[in-house]
């Protein structure tokens, strides 16, 4: 056989064998997008939950400061109003808060 058959015949060989090749990496580029499709939509869900998620831990955030202010808010008034007591009792002296009492 010559030469030029043999390498003829290695080279329909090789180009057989690279066929079978890219037709495997043409499968597994399909898988790859698959795959990245998924990843895809999955990545979107976990964005929608964590916005929702993030949603409502800034609703129940407010709630608690609005809870809270209201609270010290009724905190406030009732140390204004004792401290109007004891400067009003100050005022008045010991014998003027005795009048006060006496008098009922």
């Amino acid at each position: 056989m010559p030469a030029t058959v043999r390498k003829i015949k290695q080279t329909e060989t090789d180009i057989a064998v690279l066929q079978v090749q890219v037709a495997n990496l043409d499968e597994k580029i399909d898988d790859l997008k698959s795959d990245l499709t998924e990843i895809k939509e999955s990545l979107k869900t976990n964005a929608q939950h964590n916005e929702t998620m993030l949603d409502q831990l800034k609703k129940e955030n407010a709630e608690q400061h609005n809870e809270l202010a209201e609270k010290v808010s009724s905190l406030e008034r009732w140390r204004w109003m004792l401290m109007g007591a004891a400067a009003l009792a100050g005022a008045l002296g010991w014998s003027g808060i005795q009048n006060i009492f006496t008098q009922q």
